[in-house]
């Protein structure tokens, strides 16, 4: 079915898996168990899968393997009974049929069966990953790790649980998520394609976005440029040529293109529903008196592009009714426009590149302009979705003290009627600092905005690092009060050359990573995650106090991490501006070959 995953020990918070009002319903006992789990046969693959996990995941908890049968087998009372079908509906009446696409969740019993539903996309298999989290202890760290808790029984009496996500779309970017589609199923992320039982595959249940940066696919230079230079930007006098240039918005025959290209890569591209219209990575925008005149009337270049975005969406809409163009409010059109609103059928991506990751939005004096920018959005923009960044893309391992702002701004997201989140990690790279952490905790707080960090971090930490755990979070907490002192600001292109990261943060962070290697030495699996943990702080050690280092013969202990973990991708460019800054871990560790 899937690769065997690694099985710990019962982590503490899991230790007694028997209901608090356990009656006489015995699910499982001694290794044995008289349940069935009943499946629609006629159900889509995601039920059929869903219905599988829950098969296995009981397994890895009790040693006792349930069958698997159609809605005419199993015993009534001694039932499972995964997704909405018609013996769901003998039980309970009052409920209704699930659109195909709704995430809510619900398990609930009705005498000695167990009833698991959603919406027939990802909502029932959803509820059986949540009934193995609260019921059995279950939990998914990371794609190569789980903790399944032995149990020798688990009874119940009265179950009725029900939950709805905070945010519909949800897209966890961190490369160990989206590179493992049964991981980021389990996390909830129903931004892709999760594969199903025997190459099958389980669509997503949320709105997809097609293409990022997508002017140049529009209109191609390649193909334009030659004979007709005006549909590019004017930048100080001149056509722009070289690199990503923009368009010239105001330019009719651009506007021509851009929707023959549009209806082209819509009938190419079935599957998604919102279709990327955005101007590419740079601030390279037109500088011709026909964009100024219309910026000017509409309050900005966002004003500007909403202009042209609006043309293309009307031209589309006859023929694709119920697909939206998708848009940016970034860097140069972050601003909200004038006396002019996004139509019905685009939907904007509001990006908060320039935020201070270490503060709330309401009480840093560099995220206000991002706060009044996201509530201006949510007042005009029929569609919002967010763009949010979450690690040190100028050097993914440094240090980002984020754990306490998480939930605010996701939860200021939620406020202004955000339907979507990308939360972009090191989606290159699994050496982030807390990669698993950070993409489990964003995980978790987009699916319920009010959840507890602090409670989500424990049982992360204890499950993953166990005995050092407690340490892992003395690290975190540490970091937030020394990198969060009064004048420091963060967004996320820090440097190790910053001076947030002084040697008396890294001094304290070594000495508790001293501990908390000391209190898993005997447990080669904790003591290889602590290590992993602990390579920011070694690079930082490494670079800001070298001959100290040295001593300590750090670089060896760098140089295992990067082979222990195969660390190859260091930096999301290679064109950062400090020379303490490495895209590849190759190169970092040729600039000490001869040390």
């Amino acid at each position: 079915m899937k690769k065997i995953s690694l099985i710990i020990a019962m982590i503490a918070a899991s230790a007694a898996i028997v209901s608090c009002s356990s009656a006489g319903n015995v699910l499982f006992s001694n290794g044995s168990s008289e349940y069935s789990i009943v499946v629609d046969p006629a159900a889509g693959e995601s039920v059929q899968y869903a219905a599988c996990e829950l098969q296995h995941w009981i397994s890895e908890v009790s040693g006792a393997t349930l069958p698997i049968v159609g809605l005419d087998g199993g015993q009534s009372g001694r039932r499972l009974i995964v997704g909405y079908n018609d013996v769901l509906a003998g039980l309970l009446p009052d409920a209704q049929k699930p659109r195909d696409s709704d995430d809510t969740l619900n398990w609930r019993s009705v005498g000695g069966d167990i009833l698991l539903w959603g919406g027939a996309k990802r909502g029932s298999l959803y509820a059986v990953y949540s009934f193995l989290e609260e019921e059995l202890g279950v939990r998914w760290f990371s794609s190569a790790v789980s903790v399944a808790p032995k149990s020798g029984k688990y009874s119940f009496g009265q179950l009725d649980h029900s939950e709805s996500p905070s945010i519909r779309v949800r897209d966890d970017l961190y490369l160990d998520v989206i590179s493992h589609p049964d991981f980021s199923g389990k996390l909830r992320n129903n931004h892709v394609p999760l594969a199903g039982r025997d190459g099958k595959v389980i669509p997503f249940s949320s709105e997809r976005f097609w293409g990022v940066h997508t002017f140049d696919r529009m209109v191609p230079k390649s193909v334009y440029f030659s004979k007709h230079p005006e549909y590019y930007s004017l930048r100080n006098g001149k056509r722009e040529k070289n690199g990503d240039t923009q368009l010239c918005l105001s330019n009719p025959d651009v506007l021509r293109i851009t929707i023959e290209s549009m209806r082209r890569i819509m009938r190419e591209n079935p599957d998604y529903l919102i279709y990327s219209l955005t101007q590419n990575d740079n601030f390279d925008y037109c500088e011709c008196s026909e964009c100024q005149a219309i910026a000017d009337q509409y309050g900005g270049q966002s004003g500007l592009m909403i202009w042209f975005v609006n043309q293309v969406a009307d031209a589309i809409r006859d023929e694709f009714p119920d697909k939206y163009i998708g848009t940016f409010a970034y860097q140069y059109t972050r601003g909200v426009p004038r006396n002019i609103q996004p139509r019905e059928n685009v939907v904007v991506r509001l990006c908060s590149i320039e935020c201070c990751l270490m503060h709330n939005y309401d009480e840093c004096e560099r995220n206000k302009a991002f706060l009044n920018d996201l509530q201006g959005w949510s007042a005009i923009s029929p569609h919002l979705f967010i763009w949010d960044y979450t690690t040190a893309f100028s050097q993914y391992p440094l240090p980002v003290p984020n754990f306490k702002t998480a939930k605010p701004h996701i939860q200021d997201y939620v406020a202004n009627k955000a339907i979507g989140m990308m939360e972009e990690g090191d989606y290159q790279s699994r050496c982030g600092e807390f990669n698993e952490l950070k993409a489990y905790l964003l995980a978790k707080l987009m699916w319920n905005c009010d959840a507890d960090p602090e409670a989500i971090i424990k049982d992360f930490t204890d499950g993953y690092y166990g005995p050092a755990g407690k340490y892992i979070r003395e690290y975190i907490e540490y970091a937030d009060m020394t990198l969060r002192r009064d004048g420091m600001h963060m967004n996320c292109y820090p440097y190790i050359a910053d001076e947030v990261y002084s040697e008396e943060f890294i001094r304290g962070a070594r000495e508790i990573f001293r501990k908390a290697k000391e209190a898993v030495a005997d447990k080669a699996d904790y003591f290889s995650r602590v290590e992993s943990a602990e390579f920011p702080i070694l690079l930082l050690f490494n670079e800001k106090m070298h001959e100290e280092a040295m001593q300590c013969g750090t670089l060896e202990q760098i140089k295992h991490v990067i082979e222990k973990d195969g660390i190859t991708r260091m930096a999301e460019h290679n064109n950062f501006h400090d020379e303490r800054s490495f895209c590849s871990a190759e190169a970092y560790l040729h600039k000490y070959e001869n040390e």
